[in-house]
């Protein structure tokens, strides 16, 4: 056994291919994992599947882990990019958008969380100020503001339905904006967002 003081030898040893090694980073650090997983998946089956793909993903990588000097942030590295390559592939039911609206409006974000939120709200700020300008007044007053259709529209004297339009056209703009100014991480993140702002629109 390693004492958590011991870690470097630890890795050291898991990285050289140790199966004592490997069934102490599964006994030890298990819970921590899946917690990641289970804040971006409901189900939790599929967050036991995910996470025991991540511990299989980590032996196979075992040779990776030589440079590694924090096994806990690289086995929180690699939960979150692994659940979000599940997320990706799949349709975005609402219980998973659910989850991950959770896993940035948690008041307890980390400091990784945090950047990661700081960054969703630039890319989608940058795409509001591209825009044409009645989208963009229409969108602004609706998701930012939070006036209602009927106030918009009394407002600038223009139907509910056109208020409802204009929003939904700013969503898919932002959605083009996003898909050519991201990298495929942040884009799934950011998409998540703007489609629960769509749920909020009908």
């Amino acid at each position: 056994m390693y004492p958590l003081q011991h870690e470097e030898e630890f890795v050291k040893h898991l990285s050289e291919g140790s199966q004592n090694a490997y069934e102490l980073l599964f006994s030890r650090y298990w819970t921590h994992v899946f917690a990641v997983v289970r804040l971006l998946v409901k189900s939790q089956e599929q967050a036991e599947d995910i996470t025991q793909e991540i511990f299989v993903k980590v032996w196979n990588r075992r040779k990776d882990l030589e440079e590694i000097k924090n096994i806990k942030a690289y086995l929180y590295t690699i939960a979150r990019n692994t659940t979000l390559d599940h997320l990706r592939k799949k349709v975005l039911v609402t219980e998973n958008l659910e989850q991950m609206i959770h896993y940035f409006t948690d008041h307890a974000l980390t400091p990784v969380q945090r950047i990661e939120y700081k960054e969703l709200e630039d890319i989608i700020s940058k795409g509001i100020a591209t825009l044409p300008s009645k989208v963009k007044e229409v969108f602004v007053m609706s998701r930012i503001d939070g006036l209602s259709h009927e106030e918009i529209a009394a407002r600038l004297d223009i139907s509910v339905t056109s208020s409802k339009t204009y929003v939904v056209r700013a969503l898919k703009l932002l959605r083009l904006y996003m898909s050519k100014n991201t990298d495929l991480q942040v884009l799934v993140l950011a998409v998540l967002l703007l489609e629960k702002i769509i749920s909020q629109t009908k």
